[in-house]
């Protein structure tokens, strides 16, 4: 027993007690007095011990709630502290925490890759050393306020980042110490985007030059002909034909700019006809065959009448052979010949090879062929009424058609420019639909049998 315990019951038996001592010591006290003080003694012990087990009682519900209710915050808490880690670590931008002293308290994932090392417990200028970087953060943890930089890392591959540097309180129930994070770091990737505005100053700047070129051309004739050779028949013939060509250029350029965007817009909506790939390219070589007898270029075709059809819009993949035949035909050397292969790649697609025997493409050039008015001979392809927008269209519609371009070639022997499309329905599904068929006509279908 506890010694408030004791000074608890001497607390409640003592004027009971002192009574009965003083009556003893005088000797008056009757039996059945002492009985009764005795008793008063006895009642008081035991009420002092009952509201001592009330108050105990009472104290310990108390301390029950109250402990109840910390674990419930720090409970709160924790899960606060998981959900806030599970954030960061699945954010996609890399996160750094600093302290004051600009060591990493924590980092996500991405950043750990970004780095390629742990960084936690380092100054973050052991894995990015950029001084604009780093100043950023000097400034911030100065207190100077949130401060924002551009950073291009050069290695694995060349990436732009916008970087935020943001002061942040520490986390609830961490103290302000040297270690609390003090400054929060977020690293944006803007490289696509980047890229996607140097495209576009490329593709305006392009486009700028093309139109450039046969409006001067047509200026300048145009002020001859209203000048020096205004009474001059001679000049009047030759320089209309070549006022009428740059038109004609100008009209192939613009036309094809115009073909590209639709097909952009429509890039991410796949066809759903069936096209005969041996029927549409007997149209395109009927139609070309002027222009190659005129070049002296022989058309060979090699396929099989029994290939099943693709999936498509007949009108885009038209364009995509015509746009590879005429490349063929234009650049593959007078008085040789062009051959169009279709065969059977696997079970779900087919390859159409358009090959010449021309001069060939230097490796170097290959990676970039399907780039908008990228050229290997510029002079070459104006020369010949070319727009630089021909395979462009050809990757961006066969992208819509879920095909491929594969373009092999060697210097003095000619290219292949392979197109790859799957068909409208592979063999597996024509031999599953047959089968399907005659289960029908017995009455007997698997999904019958299993039932």
């Amino acid at each position: 027993m506890s010694g408030s315990w004791i000074r608890s019951i001497l607390l409640a038996v003592a004027p009971a007690a002192i009574v009965l001592a003083l009556m003893l010591s005088e000797g008056v006290i009757a039996v059945h007095v002492a009985a009764i003080l005795g008793l008063a003694i006895l009642l008081g012990a035991g009420i002092a011990v009952r509201r001592r087990l009330t108050a105990e009682k009472i104290v310990m519900r108390r301390l029950n709630r109250l402990t109840a209710e910390a674990q419930a915050q720090l409970d709160a808490l924790s899960y606060k502290a998981a959900v806030a880690d599970r954030i960061v670590s699945s954010l996609p931008h890399p996160i750094f925490f600093l302290d004051r002293d600009r060591r990493v308290v924590r980092a996500n994932a991405v950043a750990h890759a970004l780095v390629d090392t742990d960084l936690t417990g380092r100054d973050i200028a052991d894995g990015l050393r950029d001084p604009a970087f780093l100043s950023a953060i000097d400034r911030t943890i100065e207190g100077d306020g949130p401060q924002s930089v551009d950073l291009k890392l050069p290695v694995p591959v060349e990436t732009e980042y916008i970087v935020r540097v943001e002061p942040v309180d520490p986390p609830p129930g961490m103290p302000a110490g040297r270690d609390a994070p003090i400054v929060l770091i977020d690293f944006q990737d803007v490289t696509a985007l980047r890229r996607s505005e140097q495209m576009r100053v490329d593709f305006v700047a392009n486009v700028s030059h093309e139109l450039r070129t046969p409006l001067t051309s047509l200026t300048g004739f145009i002020e001859t002909l209203r000048g020096p050779a205004k009474d001059d028949p001679e000049a009047h013939e030759r320089f209309l034909a070549i006022m009428q060509e740059q038109s004609e250029r100008m009209f192939r350029l613009i036309s094809d700019l115009l073909s590209l965007s639709r097909i952009e817009l429509d890039e991410h909506s796949r066809p759903r006809g069936e096209v005969a790939i041996p029927d549409l390219l007997r149209r395109l070589i009927e139609m070309l065959s002027q222009k190659a007898e005129k070049l002296g270029v022989e058309i060979e075709t090699d396929w099989d009448e029994t290939i099943p059809p693709v999936r498509g819009d007949s009108d885009q993949l038209f364009q995509v052979f015509q746009n590879l035949l005429d490349n063929a035909l234009k650049y593959g050397a007078k008085g040789k010949r062009v051959t169009v292969r279709v065969r059977k790649r696997d079970k779900r697609r087919l390859t159409v090879d358009v090959i010449d025997r021309g001069a060939g493409i230097p490796p170097e050039h290959l990676p970039r062929l399907t780039e908008r008015f990228y050229r290997v001979d510029a002079a070459r392809s104006r020369e010949l009424g070319g727009t630089g927008l021909g395979l462009a269209i050809v990757k961006h519609i066969l992208n819509r058609h879920r095909g491929r371009l594969n373009v092999t070639s060697e210097i003095g022997k000619g290219s292949t420019f392979s197109v790859t499309l799957p068909y409208a329905v592979t063999r597996e599904s024509q031999e599953d639909k047959s089968l399907e068929s005659k289960d029908d006509v017995d009455g007997t279908r698997p999904d019958r049998l299993s039932a």
